[in-house]
Formats: C-alpha cells, sequence, structure tokens
C-alpha cells in the first residue's frame, strides 16, 4: 500500500522528465510562481529564519558531544568547545575516562542520523512548515536539559542524563539541516538560490565562533567574581571543592544560553508559510502556492506573465485552457509520492539514484575528511601551537609546591598519573584552568573559527561565478593537498620555534573547506532532486556525512590506541588526505550540473559568457531531461570527454 492512501495525504509524486504528469492548467501555474520568485533577489525574511535556527543548532552543537574524553579519544568531534569540554573534565572527570565520551558521541550522532532522515522524510510527507519549528523545540528541551543535568557536581546521575539530552538534540540538530536548506532553497529566487543557501550555512562556523565567544566572557565573569586564578584552581587542593562548583557553573551558563536565540527564532517560524512550489506539485493546491508566494514577497506590478524575459522554461509548452473553468487533465495518471511504483520511476527506471549516490557519497568523505583533522582533542592545538618539548613534572616546577597558606599542590601525584584531562597544554603544567581555558579557546577562535567565516563569506561572493559541482571537485583535490602539506609540515616543525606554520596550513585547511567542499555538500543536495523527495534526499545525503564521521572516529580511535607516537597527528594529516581525493572522484563523476554556460551577443560583435542557474523545476526532472538537454550524464560520456581533451591537447603542445 502506497503511503499516499487513505491513511495519509495522497500527494503527487516524480511529475517525470518532461513534467508531463502535470496538467496544462498546473504547468502554466507553476511558469507563474517561477515568475513571481525570480522577480526577486536576496529575501532577508527567508534568510533570518532559516540562519537563525542554523546559527543556533551550530551554538549548541559547538557545546558537546566529547566533554569527557581522554587523549586518545577526544580527537574528532569538530564542533565540541573547548572551554566545555575543560570544563567538564575538570569537574567530573579529571583522570579521564574512555567509555562516557564514547558513549556520548555515538549517541549524539545516532540522534542526527535519526533526525536527518526521519524530519528528512516527513517533511516531503507532510509540509515544510508543518515540521519547522518542531526540531527548534527539540533543541531548546535539550539544551535546557543538558545544562540541568544532575543537581551538581557529586551527582553520579550525570552522565546518563548528559547522553539522554545529547541524543534528543543530536535529532533536533540533524532536522535542521534538511529543512533549512529546503526551504531556502524553494523560497529563493533562481539566481539568489546559491547565496542564499551559502549564507544560511555561513551561520555554521559563526554559531560556533559565538560560543566560544560567549564561553570566554562567561569564563571572564567568573574570573572577576570568584578569582580562580588565584584561588590556584586544579593546582592545589585548598579550594578545590570551591573550583569544581565554579567551573560546573561556568559549562551550564554558557550552554543553557543557546536557548535564547532557539527561542527568538521558533517565533518566526510557525508564521512561515509553505513553499509555492510544494503546495504546487506535490499538495496539488496552486491557488495556496500563488497565495503564500505573494505574501512574502508581495503581488508583481504586472500579473500578466511574461514568459520572454525568463532563461529558464520548462520543456512542456504552455498551452491555453479554452476558458474551460476546469484545468486540463495531464495525459498521465498522477504519481502518487512514496509509491512503489513511483520510487522505481525516478531512482531506478530514471537512474536518479546517481545523483544520491552523489549527493551521500560526496557528504561521506567531506565529513570523514573534515572530522580527520581532530582539533576539538584534548591537546592537539595546543601541540600544534606549540614551540617548545613538554615540560617535564619534577620538583623544578614553580607549582610543585603550594603556593597558599595550608594547602597541598596537586602536581606531584601527575608525576605517577600523568597530566590530567583538563590540563590540555604539556609545556605550561603550572596553568590553572582558568589559563587552559583561556588559551584553547584563543587557539581554537585563531585556527578554526576565523578561518572558516572567511571561507564561507568568500563562497558567498562567488557563488553565481563558478561551476558548484567542477568547484566541489577542485576543492576536494584542493584539500587533499593541503592535507599532504600541512601533515608534512607538522612533522617538520613539531614542538619547533616554527610551529606555527602548521597552525597557518590548519587555518587554510578550515578556510579551504568553507570555501568549497563543506558548503557545496549542504547545497546541492537542496537544489538537484525533485520538490516531492527534495528534503528526504537531503536528509539522506547528511545522514551519510554523520556516517563519515563515525568512521573517523573508529579510525582516530584505531590510530591513537595502535600508534603511540607524539608526532601521530601528522599521520592523520597525510591519511585523511587521501581520503578527499575519493570524494572529489564521486562529485567529477555522479553529481549533475547545476548551471550552465551561457553565450549572449553585446551587441558591438561581441559575446559575453557567463554562469546562468537552473531552476528548481528543471533540476527536479532529473538525469533524463539533463541527457535530453546535450549534458554528459554517465560516468562513461564523462570519462570520453575528458580523454577526448587530453587528445585534442596534445597536437597544442607539440605544434
Amino acid at each position: 500500500m502506497p503511503l499516499g492512501s487513505s491513511l495519509g495525504p495522497r500527494n503527487r509524486g516524480f511529475l517525470g522528465a518532461d513534467s508531463s504528469a502535470l496538467p496544462t492548467q498546473d504547468l502554466q501555474d507553476r511558469h507563474q510562481l517561477r515568475y513571481e520568485l525570480d522577480l526577486n533577489s536576496w529575501n532577508f525574511r527567508i534568510w533570518g529564519v532559516a540562519a537563525s535556527g542554523f546559527l543556533t543548532d551550530s551554538y549548541v552543537s559547538s557545546l558537546g558531544a566529547a566533554q569527557f574524553q581522554p587523549a586518545n579519544t577526544r580527537r574528532y568531534n569538530l564542533f565540541s568547545t573547548n572551554v566545555i569540554l575543560a570544563s567538564i573534565a575538570f569537574v567530573y572527570y579529571p583522570n579521564g575516562r574512555e567509555w562516557p565520551g564514547l558513549l556520548i558521541n555515538l549517541f549524539t550522532l545516532l540522534g542526527s542520523v535519526i533526525g536527518q532522515l526521519s524530519f528528512g522524510f516527513l517533511a516531503d510527507y507532510y509540509g515544510r512548515t508543518r515540521l519547522y519549528g518542531i526540531e527548534l523545540v527539540l533543541v531548546i528541551v535539550s539544551t535546557i536539559g543538558v545544562a540541568t543535568s544532575s543537581h551538581g557536581y557529586n551527582d553520579m546521575s550525570f552522565l546518563g542524563l548528559f547522553i539522554w539530552w545529547r541524543f534528543v538534540m543530536g535529532i533536533g540538530i540533524g532536522a535542521e539541516y534538511p529543512l533549512s536548506a529546503v526551504i531556502t532553497s524553494e523560497w529563493s529566487s533562481t539566481q539568489s538560490r546559491g547565496t542564499m543557501l551559502a549564507s544560511v550555512f555561513l551561520m555554521q562556523p559563526v554559531g560556533q565562533a559565538l560560543a566560544q565567544l560567549v564561553g570566554l566572557w562567561v569564563l571572564l565573569g567568573f574570573e572577576d567574581s570568584k578569582k580562580l586564578r588565584d584561588l590556584r584552581c586544579g593546582l592545589d587542593t585548598l579550594h578545590e571543592e570551591e573550583c569544581r562548583r565554579a567551573v560546573d557553573g561556568i559549562w551550564r551558563i554558557v550552554i543553557g544560553s543557546g536557548a535564547i536565540p532557539a527561542l527568538l527564532a521558533i517565533i518566526f517560524r510557525f508564521f512561515l508559510f509553505d513553499c509555492g512550489l510544494y503546495s504546487l506539485e506535490v499538495r496539488n493546491k496552486p491557488q495556496v502556492a500563488i497565495l503564500n508566494t505573494q505574501r512574502v514577497y508581495g503581488t508583481p506590478a504586472s500579473p500578466t506573465m511574461h514568459h520572454q524575459s525568463l532563461h529558464h522554461q520548462s520543456s512542456f509548452p504552455l498551452q491555453s485552457t479554452n476558458g474551460n473553468l476546469h484545468p486540463e487533465p495531464s495525459p498521465r495518471p498522477m504519481p502518487v509520492q512514496f509509491s512503489r511504483e513511483d520510487l522505481h520511476n525516478y531512482f531506478i527506471r530514471d537512474r536518479n539514484w546517481v545523483y544520491l549516490l552523489g549527493t551521500a557519497a560526496t557528504w561521506f568523505f567531506l565529513d570523514v575528511s573534515f572530522y580527520g583533522l581532530s582539533l576539538d582533542n584534548k591537546g592537539t592545538l595546543s601541540d600544534m601551537w606549540a614551540t617548545t618539548p613538554p615540560v617535564p613534572i619534577n620538583e623544578k616546577l614553580e607549582c610543585w609546591n603550594s603556593s597558599l597558606p595550608g594547602g597541598t599542590s596537586t602536581v606531584p601525584g601527575w608525576r605517577k598519573t600523568g597530566l590530567p584531562t583538563w590540563q590540555t597544554d604539556s609545556t605550561h603544567p603550572c596553568n590553572t584552568i582558568y589559563d587552559v581555558l583561556i588559551e584553547q579557546t584563543k587557539q581554537y577562535l585563531l585556527t578554526v573559527s576565523l578561518a572558516s567565516i572567511a571561507g564561507s563569506i568568500c563562497f558567498i561572493a562567488f557563488a553565481n561565478r563558478i561551476p558548484r559541482r567542477r568547484w566541489l571537485t577542485a576543492s576536494f583535490i584542493i584539500l587533499a593537498v593541503l592535507f599532504l602539506i600541512t601533515g608534512g609540515v607538522y612533522y617538520t616543525v613539531h614542538r619547533d620555534k616554527a610551529a606555527a606554520a602548521t597552525v597557518v596550513f590548519v587555518a587554510i585547511c578550515h578556510f579551504m573547506f568553507n570555501f568549497g567542499a563543506n558548503t557545496l555538500t549542504f547545497i546541492i543536495p537542496a537544489e538537484i532532486f525533485p520538490t516531492c523527495y527534495r528534503c528526504t534526499c537531503h536528509g539522506i545525503s547528511a545522514a551519510a556525512g554523520k556516517l563519515g564521521s563515525i568512521v573517523a572516529v573508529l579510525v582516530v580511535f584505531g590510530i591513537n590506541k595502535a600508534y603511540k607516537d607524539h608526532t601521530r597527528q601528522g599521520l592523520i594529516f597525510l591519511l585523511f588526505g587521501s581520503v578527499a581525493v575519493v570524494g572529489a572522484l564521486f562529485s567529477w563523476a555522479y553529481l549533475p550540473d547545476s548551471q550552465r554556460w551561457v553565450v549572449e551577443p553585446t551587441g558591438d560583435g561581441r559575446e559575453k559568457r557567463f554562469l546562468e542557474t537552473k531552476n528548481l523545476e528543471e533540476l527536479g526532472e532529473g538525469r533524463e531531461r539533463a541527457r535530453q538537454a546535450g549534458e554528459l550524464v554517465t560516468f562513461k560520456e564523462r570519462w570520453s570527454e575528458l580523454r577526448n581533451r587530453r587528445r585534442e591537447r596534445r597536437p597544442r603542445l607539440e605544434a
């Protein structure tokens, strides 16, 4: 029994490679809808609604799936704020334990996968706006739950509650990806779609940086009121209870503050209308589609359609309704969304599974390499910044003996047990927990946040000037080269005066991630699938990325278990650089072009060549539509074209 049965709404499915499943009147309505959308450019209202939620989710996801882990297991969640990481380790697990962090990461990632898959499907089946806002409710509730996990320091129920609320938070964060991407894509004009999606994705590094800054602000406030440095927190047992209670309050305030922007964002989401394309193509409600579009963008100056002014035309010509009150029926039966026949027609018969393979595989290999940077590890950033070898734990340290009257130094015990989990800088073992948190925040902002934000801004500036598929392929190759160079530099200047070179190359890697593959794997799945399956396919692609992060977790964990050398981070750079090459192969072979080159005469006898973005209707018609337009759609065709180009270049080089 298809899902579109009497048990639920009977939605319209895949319209075909020529949109022939749409009646003539609906085709005219779709042209009108596209005309009204494309009269507009960048829309602040749509961006604000989507970006506010994405900012919130990036903020709260920065607060932690890897807070407890020791050096050999906490390398992989790149969104983990170091203020939170070290704070919880200091309070609850100062000596480090492996299994709590592994459980937290597992359930958080599992929640994200469930959120991406379930909300992607539900948004296609029930409507975008019926789901939009529910995921933020989950984030708000789970954020409060995480911030109030247990009753404070020394409460043994902490871990179980924390894991549960991180799982719920993962569902909400995962749901945000397909919902925000697809709603932004469908509400955007054709030419502004790339910049709108990239602007929403910009909120990911901005949210992470904001989490760092809020943590820094709270930390400075606690230092001003509690005098953490004067209490020698972490280095002396005299004020141990007071220090732990103070630090326990720091991470709770930072996490809890993430619910504030979510509360503001959720108000606007409940007043957003369903996208016009979804209402028309899937729900078969053309009047609602036009009405909602005009509610957002206003009524166009002329209600008459000017089809000749549009670059993109449907492959199905307009026909007159001859004044009939009822639209002309479609020449073929209405396809039913999520029915076995419709799924077979789109994915198997027209071989559009290739597109889904391309988006899922590129996101998978991106996240494998992205999480492989492992910059949230207990000491990775500090190790990269270090210009001297680790300082030995002995009597020569100024903190070996307590400087407080009646106090007892904790440092002598480190000679046997090693540095505690919260102490991330082995070159400065006498840093208090306050010094550690300040140092980590500075290093993260300079190495990761600023570079990532700069990369996203640059992509926004060039979004309509570079072909997306080709740039995704090129960015994977560039990242592979950068990883290999970074690994080599790391081996060369590790703990040397020139160690800043490694930091610079890592920052360049983060810039390149957001200038290319990281942003594009978010954008492309929101463009190339039909409206009836767009959210589902985006959710599947994003879930594949989370599976890639799990692979990175396991691989890095294995490396750290088997390879104890202090330069093993260099090996990780080299290994994950090779993974990026595989991502380039899948993007080149299995993804379509969402833009085309257009040549127009300028009037003075010359020609102007520019990139034109395809509209969602054309892209949604799939692989067969691209083939009819003369594009190369199979691996064999693209390989043959590549070989022909090489043959053409040889005579030129010989000449």
